[in-house]
């Protein structure tokens, strides 16, 4: 049956009366759909077992879907944002297979409010503000918006219907939960005022960052000028933490851009001052620590960094051992600890410090390969020559080594 709207119901409060209000409504065919997250063992199947009675009860075909969470997933940006990055994939499956043009959440006033307060203590600017989407691009809805929790617990009441009751709400552990917690005693509506407000200033915004100069890549932006006004800036900013990291939901982005050299926006994001200019971007995955063995006449492939090392008698960095050591090498990244002898330099020092000093960008160091004989750095590959291993008139065996990407 083709449908106009799917209904999201989680078996709580909110989404029962949307998808009761939706049932009463007459010729308005529907659907319901049903994400279990399996994250409170028996409690989320109850959840399940209400939700498919009450669809039977109200004469509405449900679709329920597996929403059980991928660790990696949930360590990446928390329990919240993982479920809800599921439960949307998921809701927007079945409103294709429904062929539904809608996908209706029980967001409510209360709801919109504690958002707009969750975005404000977490630095969300002028973005931040406009809170819960009314209407999404992506066929999601929320008609309850205007309709704070009394409304919707006193439409239950008049129904003699008991909603399902989630424990996860009353955890602590989540901001949202303490907001909720905060105004429970509150008048929502002047705080979702604000929503609405922002969500129309957003437009004029818009316009102006537009104009904003910014190299773009799929990995990172590139800010060629930032605007004066603080909140065009954080407006600016929060558009591509958006685009880069859609997931992101808590970005702080109250900062001084001007003094930032380096920090992390979100999990998953940093902002870096390169030659002047702020650019922000993934944050580079972390390498795995690698070490190979080699002799001179040989090359390996280092499959960490998609690239060969070689070591013959033709081209790259030259190098000399002492007359008759055998050739036989070492190729690793570094390690806590690592001491090197720079040219020039009568002692050996830190190669972390070296590589400070060298300007090596933090996120590189762990990638450059670190040629090794008898436990001595020979060469900080594509970087410089030990300064004990340098070519001299003095007798010796010569080499050189070749890095290639």
């Amino acid at each position: 049956m083709t449908v106009h709207v799917v209904v999201a119901v989680s078996g709580g409060a909110d989404s029962t009366a949307l998808l009761v209000a939706f049932s009463e409504m007459k010729n308005f065919p529907i659907a319901a759909a049903h994400i279990n997250h399996h994250l409170r063992g028996a409690e989320s199947d109850d959840d399940e077992a209400f939700v498919r009675d009450l669809c039977a009860r109200l004469d509405v075909p449900l679709d329920v879907a597996d929403g059980t969470l991928d660790p990696v997933d949930v360590k990446r940006s928390g329990i919240e944002a993982a479920a809800r990055d599921v439960r949307t994939r998921l809701l927007l499956d079945i409103k294709r297979k429904r062929n539904a043009r809608f996908v209706a959440t029980a967001h409510q006033m209360n709801d919109q409010a504690e958002t707009v307060l969750m975005r404000l203590f977490t630095g969300g600017g002028i973005a931040g503000l406009r809170g819960i989407q009314r209407v999404r691009d992506d066929g999601f809805i929320r008609p309850f918006l205007d309709v704070t929790r009394k409304n919707i617990d006193a439409f239950l009441r008049e129904r003699n219907i008991t909603p399902r009751v989630d424990s996860s709400n009353a955890d602590p552990r989540f901001l949202r939960n303490r907001i909720r917690m905060m105004l429970r005693d509150f008048d929502p509506s002047p705080i979702a005022a604000v929503a609405q407000q922002a969500q129309t200033l957003w437009r004029l915004v818009e316009r102006e960052i537009d104009a904003i100069d910014v190299e773009i890549t799929p990995d990172e932006t590139r800010f060629i000028e930032l605007p004066d006004d603080p909140l065009l800036r954080q407006a600016l900013l929060h558009r591509h933490v958006r685009r880069l990291d859609p997931h992101s939901r808590d970005a702080d982005l109250s900062r001084d851009l001007d003094s930032i050299k380096r920090t992390n926006i979100t999990k998953s994001l940093e902002l870096i001052r390169r030659k002047g200019d702020l650019i922000l971007r993934r944050v580079p995955e972390p390498i795995e620590d690698y070490e190979f063995e080699i002799d001179a006449g040989q090359e390996i492939f280092i499959p960490n960094i998609a690239a060969t090392f070689q070591i013959g008698a033709n081209g790259g960095q030259p190098f000399q051992l002492p007359h008759g050591g055998k050739p036989h090498f070492t190729i690793r990244n570094r390690r806590n600890g690592d001491r090197f002898r720079p040219l020039g330099l009568g002692h050996e020092k830190k190669l972390k410090d070296f590589l400070i000093n060298r300007k090596i960008p933090v996120e590189q160091r762990d990638r450059i390969p670190l040629l090794i004989w008898n436990g001595e750095i020979v060469w900080v590959a594509g970087v410089e020559i030990s300064d004990s291993f340098k070519i001299t008139d003095a007798e010796g065996d010569r080499y050189e080594a070749k890095l290639r990407m």
